[in-house]
């Protein structure tokens, strides 16, 4: 490890909201341009772009971007039950944080999101992992949540949240045992993937928790923990879900299921018979379009569009570019009242231009649903015309 680099990290903390030590110089460092995507945080820290804010935990040091982004994501080797990364951090009571804990019976790997200091518990993966070294990636694209694990092109698990539209990306650099976790010359900002798992089926159900970080609030699931000979306690019933744009406010939350028990299956079916309501995965556009539209009656402070909720239930690439499209549009254009268009703001201008015109390009190469494809080129092109 290079502690030469990250000793210099930690000392440009302190001058992480200043401009450039030049007194002629007019051009702040925020409006630079830099390197966004296959670099390292240490990289980062070494142009003055890494940035401590005040923590969550007070054992924590967390090193974020001193920019906000969009679309992006941060690779990074975790030790189990210590490390964090953070996605769209707002502050230190806003975010989203991607974990491992190994004492969560076989619900190791999961996404946490914190609203005003609250946690709720928002994805996890039906998995006991043990505890050695992982690979993982944590994404925010969009109003899509994707969290990777030893497989950088397949997520692992999947989110829908409106919540944040844009923030930091960062990891956790000293834990509570004040040991250092991901080097941050292994911690990289990454471009987007696209694939998603399809919807194998689809709930609703009640929320359990106190909000603690502790017991933080989460869908209300069964449960059966018993003894395994070689992996310990499991959960027999856990499964792999993730929320579709749950809201503090929301008294149920609507899981997208992607993957059954993996130690014993049929988890999938007594969760069904155990939620408050059960659909049926759509099986074409037009009738998530419509299961989309039916749910919006129950949850009408839903952000996420039509567009999102098809992509998280197919998966298909494809629908990714309509669902990012819909999402700039929606909190650039429609929605400027909302906090989401302040968050945007954030961002420097040349990386938000040049992201959106980056799914631009992708959308006009497109040979397929054209209609649709017409339809959000000309959101994307409005949003530039229009800016921000």
């Amino acid at each position: 490890m290079s502690f030469g680099v990250i000793s210099y990290i930690l000392l440009k903390k302190h001058r992480s909201a200043t401009p450039i030590d030049h007194p002629d110089e007019s051009v702040t460092r925020a409006k630079l341009e830099y390197p966004t995507e296959d670099v390292s945080l240490a990289y980062l820290g070494i142009i003055n772009k890494v940035t401590s804010e005040e923590n969550p935990n007070p054992y924590w040091f967390p090193i974020l971007t001193y920019d906000s982004f969009t679309d992006k994501g941060i690779q990074y080797y975790s030790l189990p039950d210590y490390d964090h990364s953070f996605a769209r951090w707002v502050d230190k009571n806003n975010y989203y944080t991607l974990l491992i804990d190994t004492t969560l019976s076989t619900s190791d790997f999961r996404i946490i999101k914190k609203v005003g200091g609250t946690p709720y518990v928002i994805a996890t993966e039906s998995i006991d992992l043990e505890t050695v070294v992982y690979l993982l990636k944590f994404e925010a694209i969009g109003s899509t949540l994707k969290g990777y694990r030893s497989d950088m092109t397949t997520p692992k698990l999947t989110i829908t949240d409106t919540t944040f539209a844009s923030g930091k990306l960062g990891i956790v650099l000293v834990d509570e045992r004040r040991y250092m976790t991901a080097p941050p010359e292994l911690a990289w900002l990454k471009a987007p993937a696209s694939s998603l798992p399809p919807a194998r089926a689809i709930v609703e159900t009640e929320i359990t928790g106190s909000g603690s970080d502790d017991d933080p609030y989460r869908a209300d699931l069964l449960h059966q923990i018993e003894d395994h000979p070689e992996l310990g306690r499991i959960d027999k019933l856990s499964i792999t879900w993730g929320s579709f744009d749950h809201k503090h406010t929301h008294s149920h939350m609507l899981l997208i299921i992607t993957g059954d028990n993996p130690y014993e299956s049929g988890a999938i079916g007594k969760q069904k018979e155990y939620a408050k309501r059960v659909f049926d995965p759509p099986s074409d556009y037009a009738q998530a379009v419509e299961l989309y539209r039916k749910l919006r009656h129950d949850y009408p402070d839903w952000v996420a569009g039509k567009d999102n909720f098809v992509y998280h239930v197919f998966g298909w690439s494809v629908l990714e570019l309509f669902a990012v499209a819909d999402c700039y549009y929606g909190f650039l254009i429609e929605h400027k009242t909302r906090p989401q268009y302040d968050q945007i703001k954030r961002v420097p201008d040349w990386e938000l231009r040049r992201t959106i015109n980056r799914w631009l390009g992708k959308l006009k190469s497109l040979t397929v649903l054209t209609e649709e494809r017409n339809k959000h080129i000309k959101k994307l092109e409005e949003v530039l015309r229009l800016g921000w």
